[in-house]
């Protein structure tokens, strides 16, 4: 079974002290100014991997223009010390906030672009902020540079490099801290889930353009911080400084410390700069240097260093635990429904819905509607537009015109995730499991957290109770559906039929009025079918209406209190289960003609 420990902050957050009594004594036991302006160098190009880490690792956005935010943080700190004579903390925020603008904008661009179309678009930004330094002589300086910037030494010439390095470490102790709370929390699942399927990330209530924008937004800021920091550790900049080397660094120092590892990002810029200083004299080569390099990890250390050392860790002190656990069986409580149920009227009515592709009329003029506690199934031959309905209904997709009332409230102006958190939740005929997550997060995924973003930090640094509250309440559901003892496990480990029910306990800690299930029973045997079934009659009890949509007749008639059929886009009938199974309409939409009413209904029955 599935256990789960709770976790003392005090070890790690006394990890963090280590950390910050390190860079305090690192300058004042050596006396070597070119070792301590590399330790300079490491904290802040750390701060900046750190930034990338979360962009790639997380939400899987891949950004080529680091450089360029790199460059906005640094111009513009140097311009607004050495030119305006702004002081060098104000500066420096200014700097900042510039990089995390130009990160909006370039975020907002990224919505409409994925994969191979970001990266170019990304490329293309840092190449745009890289000629724009080189040609904007009068304000850059172009390859002359920009002369006079003032370092961060306060004023002594004696102290001033730990100073700096002291000042660069607890930026990047901040920095470190709350990116290991984002690795911890339900911000990770949040970014993960919509790096591996917006789709299913929308329909649990995440609202994908703004999360997406966001973290961004965040890796600019982090990138632009570094380059404010690397103006004032050299009081000179010029063009050649922010090239597409700069982005390629960042890179391979993600990748080699493991994307989407906590402390990667650290290992990975010390193992790169290492790697530069050794290579100082292949200048000619670089590139061609760290492409191999950069090849090399990602085809015989995909994980990079972290998920070296983790492997390795697991090969050395695995304990073999097959055979141990067994399939604990459902349990036959109801499930708990704290959501009231609406006083009059249906939880989820569809009014005159028309769906059109260009000129397919996909779904014409359906109206339905589902009573509290109810099981409503919607049925029809392949291409009739059952799945165009319920992703209507849901949120994916918007209706040409037509109604949907959640809980008595129009929400067919509302997106997905609006929907979601007004108490609609969804499965999907192809799962939509999170791979990179073990079954207990999935379902976490589905938890709505009532703490701020905040207060979730402090509880997470402070407390050793930190979402002991919402594991138990998913492992209580994944054991309501008898599979607590694979909580630990990833979905890509569970026989289909499991993931089945991993994917409706995730659906089911949205606290939902009304559920969406898309072929539930799609690709599963007869005994599997029955368990489904059953799980779906206690969520009923609970009080949860359901939307159904399923191939198998003999699975919908004797489970559904009302049946709606499709065909063509169009409602041919609707009715309790034994009307509907004699209805000559729907005969001849699944059988291709009349045939005697007698032996209609078994024959339906079969059809799939």
């Amino acid at each position: 079974m599935f256990a789960e420990t709770s976790f003392s902050p005090w070890l790690r957050n006394g990890a963090y002290v280590a950390i910050a009594v390190a860079i305090a004594l690192f300058p004042l036991l050596t006396g070597n100014t070119f070792h301590i302006h590399l330790a300079q160098t490491l904290l802040y190009t750390t701060i900046a991997v750190i930034g990338l880490n979360l962009l790639l690792g997380l939400s899987g956005q891949m950004s080529l223009g680091q450089a360029g935010f790199y460059a906005i943080g640094a111009y513009g700190s140097a311009l607004l010390t050495a030119k305006l004579g702004w002081p060098i903390a104000a500066a420096m925020l200014g700097g900042i906030a510039l990089a995390g603008a130009a990160g909006c904008l370039v975020g907002l661009v990224a919505l409409r672009t994925r994969g191979l179309y970001l990266a170019m678009a990304t490329l293309a930004f840092g190449f745009m902020v890289e000629i724009a330094t080189q040609r904007w002589v009068d304000l850059t300086g172009g390859t002359m540079g920009i002369y006079g910037i003032p370092a961060l030494d306060f004023g002594s010439s004696t102290m001033g490099k730990a100073y700096f390095l002291w000042v660069v470490g607890a930026v990047y102790l901040a920095v470190q801290i709350t990116s290991d709370y984002v690795m911890h929390s339900r911000v990770r699942r949040n970014l993960l889930a919509l790096k591996e399927n917006e789709s299913a990330a929308r329909t649990a209530g995440i609202n994908v353009p703004v999360w997406r924008t966001a973290v961004f937004a965040v890796s600019s800021v982090l990138a632009g911080t570094a380059g404010a920091f690397f103006t004032h550790q050299n009081a000179y900049i010029n063009s050649d400084a922010f090239t597409l080397n700069l982005t390629l660094t960042m890179l391979i120092a993600t990748v080699i410390g493991g994307l989407g590892a906590s402390y990667g990002p650290l290992i990975g810029t010390l193992i790169t700069l290492m790697i530069a200083e050794l290579i100082a004299s292949l200048y000619d080569v670089s590139f061609l240097v760290n492409g191999i390099i950069l090849l090399t990890v990602l085809l015989l250390f995909p994980q990079g260093a972290i998920g070296l050392v983790q492997s390795v860790g697991k090969f050395l002190f695995a304990r073999s635990s097959e055979g141990s656990e067994t399939q604990a069986a459902p349990t036959d409580r109801a499930f708990a429904l704290p959501v009231a149920p609406p006083s009059t009227g249906p939880t989820l009515v569809v009014e005159n819905l028309t769906k059109r592709y260009g000129g397919v009329v996909a779904v014409r003029d359906v109206s339905l509607a589902i009573e509290y506690g109810k099981i409503h199934a919607l049925i029809g031959p392949n291409g009739a537009g059952k799945s165009t309905l319920i992703n209507c209904v849901s949120g994916l997709y918007r209706a040409d015109s037509g109604r949907i009332l959640l809980n008595g409230k129009d929400v067919s102006s509302l997106p997905a995730h609006a929907r979601a958190h007004m108490g609609l939740s969804r499965t999907f005929q192809n799962l939509q499991l999170v791979g990179s997550l073990t079954v207990l997060e999935n379902v976490q995924l589905g938890i709505r957290s009532t703490r701020s973003m905040p207060a979730d930090f402090f509880s997470w640094l402070l407390s050793s109770t930190f979402e002991v509250e919402e594991r138990a309440r998913a492992l209580a559901l994944l054991q309501q559906f008898g599979i607590a003892h694979l909580a630990a496990a990833r979905p890509e480990d569970l026989p289909y039929g499991h993931r089945k029910l991993a994917e409706l306990a995730r659906a089911m800690a949205e606290e939902p009025t009304v559920m969406l299930l898309d072929e539930p029973v799609a690709g599963l045997n007869d005994r599997e079918a029955q368990e489904i079934a059953d799980v779906i009659r206690r969520i009923r009890a609970s009080g949860t209406s359901i939307l159904l949509v399923e191939h198998n007749m003999e699975f919908v008639m004797k489970l559904a209190d009302r049946v709606t059929v499709l065909d063509y886009g169009e409602r041919i009938a609707q009715g309790a289960p034994a009307e509907v199974q004699v209805d000559p309409r729907v005969i001849e939409a699944y059988l291709g003609g009349s045939l005697e009413q007698s032996n209609s209904a078994g024959k339906l029955e079969a059809a799939s």
